[in-house]
Formats: C-alpha cells, sequence, structure tokens
C-alpha cells in the first residue's frame, strides 16, 4: 500500500490532546515568528502587485490578506499571505529536510480557518503540527539534496503538507483526504532556478505552493477525486522526481510519536539560512579580535557544496547585487555587511544599503569555497561555515560556527520571538500600533484557548 495510505490514518487519527506540551509551545513560537514574517514581507518587492491583482480579480469575500486587510477568495489570500511570509525569507527552516514548512503551512490554515469560520486555537495548532511534521518527513526521507539537485522539496512538499492541514480543518473523512493527496501531487512542482538568480519567483512560488495545497483540500471536499498510490506508484511521487532515491521507512516511523516542528530553526537573520552559520562566525570574530574592515584583506568561507551552489554562485552577481532578492541570497553580501555594520538585519537589505560602497568593497574580498572535509561529513544538509580572515598586516584569524542561535540545538525563547516579531512591524505596509502588536502577541501565547482562530486575522487587517 503507497505511503499515502500512513499519512491519510495519521492525519485522521491525530488530535490536540496527543500533542505533547513542548510540540504546543513550539507551535506557538512558530505562528508568531511566522506572522512577524509575513508582517515585514508586506512591503517586499512584488507582494503589491499580487495584492493589485487581487483586488483587479475580486471574487468572494473569505479570508483576509495580512496587513491590507482586503478580503478576497481564500485561494488567493493563502497565496498572497504565503508570498508575503517568505519574501524576506525571514520565516523558520527545517535544516535537515531543507523546506521552509510553516510558511506553508501557517498562511494555508489561517486562511481556512477564517473561511470555515469557529475553527479554535487547538485545532489550528494541531493541523499546522500535522502539516509541517509531512513536509519535514518527506524532505528527510530524500537522499539527495535539493540544493544539488534543484528539485525544491519547499515548494513541492509544501503542496502535500498544506492539502492535509487544510483537509484537516475541512474535516475530511479519510478518502477525501486521500484525494487531497492525489489532488496536491498533480499540482506539486518548484525548483531553485530562481534561488541562485534571485529572483522575486522565490517568494511567489511560495505562495503558489500554499495556493495549491489549499484547492487541493477545497476540491477533495468537493468530491474531485486523485490518484491514491501518490507517492510510491509507477508514476508517483518519489519514481518520477526522484529516482525512486528516498528512505520510506523515515517517513512513517514514529509517526505521532516524534514531531518534527521541534526541529526546526528559527531566524535571527533576515536572509537565506544557508549564510547563517557564516554570518555568525563573522560577528563572532569581530567581537572577539576587534576587526577593522578596512585592515580587511580576505575572508575565505569553507562551506558545503549545497550551500555554495544556492548563495555563492555566479560569484560576481553574488558580490554585486543589483536586488534586495539577490542580496538575500548572497553569502559574500551579508558576510560583508555583518563585518561592517556589527549586524545582519531588515535594513539591511533596501536599496540604498546594498549599494553601500564599504560593504560592497568586503564583499569582493569574500572568497567561499567548498570545504572537502565539511561537504564529507554534512553535504545532505547545510553543515557549518569555517571563516578565515587575513589582515593586511598578514595576521590571520578564524572561527568555526555549526549551530547558530534558532537552531533547534541552540534554540530561541519565546521572548526571542517576540523581540524579532516587534522589530518585524517596523516594515508593515500599514502601522500595526502597539496596543495591537501586544495583544496578538498574547494570544498567540494563548492561541490554545482561542475559540475562533478568525480573531488573529481581524486583528492582522
Amino acid at each position: 500500500m503507497d505511503i499515502a495510505s500512513d499519512l491519510v490514518d495519521y492525519a485522521f487519527g491525530l488530535d490536540f490532546e496527543a500533542l505533547p506540551v513542548h510540540v504546543v509551545d513550539s507551535a506557538k513560537k512558530i505562528v508568531l515568528d511566522t506572522l512577524g514574517a509575513a508582517i515585514a514581507g508586506s512591503t517586499a518587492p512584488g507582494i503589491g502587485a499580487l495584492v493589485d491583482m487581487a483586488r483587479d480579480w475580486g471574487g468572494k469575500p473569505e479570508s483576509r490578506v495580512l496587513i491590507y486587510g482586503d478580503k478576497v477568495p481564500v485561494t488567493h489570500a493563502a497565496w498572497i499571505n504565503g508570498a508575503m511570509a517568505r519574501a524576506h525569507d525571514f520565516d523558520e527552516f527545517h535544516e535537515k529536510a531543507i523546506v521552509h514548512s510553516a510558511t506553508s503551512i501557517v498562511p494555508a490554515a489561517l486562511a481556512i480557518a477564517e473561511k470555515v469560520g469557529g475553527v479554535n486555537g487547538k485545532d489550528l495548532l494541531c493541523a499546522m503540527v500535522l502539516g509541517m511534521d509531512i513536509m519535514a518527513r518527506i524532505g528527510l526521507s530524500l537522499k539527495r539534496s535539493p540544493n544539488v539537485t534543484g528539485i525544491s522539496t519547499t515548494y513541492q512538499v509544501g503542496t502535500f503538507g498544506v492539502a492535509v492541514a487544510v483537509a484537516k480543518l475541512l474535516r475530511l473523512d479519510r478518502r477525501e483526504m486521500l484525494h487531497a493527496l492525489g489532488i496536491a501531487y498533480g499540482q506539486a512542482a518548484g525548483n531553485s532556478q530562481c534561488v541562485i538568480e534571485g529572483s522575486m519567483m522565490v517568494h511567489v512560488q511560495q505562495g503558489l505552493t500554499v495556493k495549491a495545497g489549499v484547492l487541493s483540500g477545497l476540491l477533495a471536499q468537493r468530491g474531485v477525486d486523485g490518484p491514491r498510490d501518490v507517492f510510491q506508484g509507477q508514476f508517483g511521487y518519489f519514481p518520477v522526481h526522484h529516482q525512486n532515491q528516498y528512505d520510506p521507512s523515515i517517513i512513517t516511523r514514529d509517526l505521532g510519536k516524534r514531531f518534527e516542528i521541534t526541529n526546526v530553526s528559527i531566524k535571527l537573520f533576515p536572509c537565506c539560512l544557508c549564510t547563517h552559520t557564516a554570518i555568525s562566525a563573522i560577528l563572532q570574530l569581530s567581537r572577539e579580535e576587534r576587526l577593522d574592515a578596512q585592515e580587511v584583506e580576505q575572508i575565505r568561507v569553507g562551506i558545503t557544496q549545497g550551500n555554495y551552489n544556492i548563495v555563492c554562485q555566479p560569484l560576481e552577481q553574488r558580490r554585486n547585487p543589483s536586488s534586495f532578492k539577490e542580496a538575500v541570497f548572497s553569502l559574500p553580501y551579508t558576510v560583508a555587511s555583518a563585518l561592517v555594520r556589527g549586524r545582519v538585519s531588515l535594513e539591511d537589505f533596501t536599496p540604498e544599503a546594498i549599494q553601500d560602497e564599504q560593504v560592497r568593497a568586503i564583499a569582493n574580498r569574500v572568497t567561499p569555497v567548498v570545504d572537502p572535509a565539511i561537504d564529507e561529513q554534512y553535504g545532505r544538509t547545510l553543515g557549518p561555515a569555517v571563516v578565515a580572515v587575513t589582515l593586511k598586516s598578514g595576521r590571520t584569524r578564524s572561527c568555526r560556527v555549526e549551530f547558530v542561535k534558532g537552531h533547534p540545538n541552540n534554540p530561541v525563547i519565546f521572548e526571542d520571538v517576540e523581540n524579532k516579531f516587534r522589530n518585524c512591524l517596523q516594515f508593515a505596509a500599514k502601522p500595526l500600533g502597539d496596543k495591537k502588536a501586544a495583544a496578538l502577541i498574547q494570544a498567540v501565547k494563548a492561541l490554545e484557548t482561542m475559540p475562533d482562530v478568525s480573531q488573529l486575522m481581524n486583528s492582522l487587517g
């Protein structure tokens, strides 16, 4: 029997009471983190165009566009809010599975909950944990890194995870859930070409993933059927997209007992996670050695091949980014910004900041290389970075960072996420206000007690 049946049985049987306290706590942190990322993303390039398009299309007012406040058809809201949440690449990331899971699941779950009405906090959290778990498990099962193949697990398996989370919130039966997965497979797509080119399609494609998963659940609810052998059939997902190079046991092992939501990284830098260990290393060196950027001759950064593919090539473009998105996916730029400014924050990705001559000069002294030892040990995952700084005096200093703050081995607390959320408010398309922000934070802290999670969206519109 196809793994799809196992996943449906898991989804149908899971309820909030089965979730350990630490899993619920992780979920609430991630809800606030995702909302903060979306708020900051509301002013990102391309988001206004999506909102204008939805307004032009019109349609039934079902779900709210975050910050802008428009009520639009649920698929449109899911698409725009998903794109918003990914726009600055400030959202969580499962490093081992290589998926942006919350950015797919949270916007979809909130949009569906608002359309349906009366969805309580416990049901939202359960659906969210479920969808993120399925995404991560599929990503973990793959033997080849998407940062090497270019087949984006975020976009592809996101469609599956969203479909199941939506089916859970719609209270579909087992047969309908299975059809939702089959319909999702018909829409599963996405690649990393937009990532290496620094295109807005990085976040637009994220939104399309959310939209596809929502549509899958809604179609199944209306009786549309899909293939049943979704993953392991003759032309199923694994043989077609991954040449059957996967481990099925990883997907089904300890279902309902171990939840991958606790293994995600919450970002404290608003850029691709492939750059974060290098950023942390240069910041640590700068503090310990009191480095003067003007005295730096070269910065050598050893990383995995997968990381190199995503944030270091083409190298000349990465050293001299011409757009916000190119800078977000640039190891040379983010390392240079960290050294010159002593930080990497949302302010560092404005058009003016990207053109800063001092930062560009340092970026052109950053030489990323594939470290064979790191790649051999961590090639499937992101892995550490080793940063070696050579000064004009000839002195060399180096630093290795494996787990940045926010990684599950170096976790953040709720207060860290709250501080990040408040920082994101400064970049909202419309001011949220301190009173609303404080109320929203408190609501998320007590999310399991909320009788109707549409209240969250009312606070954000």
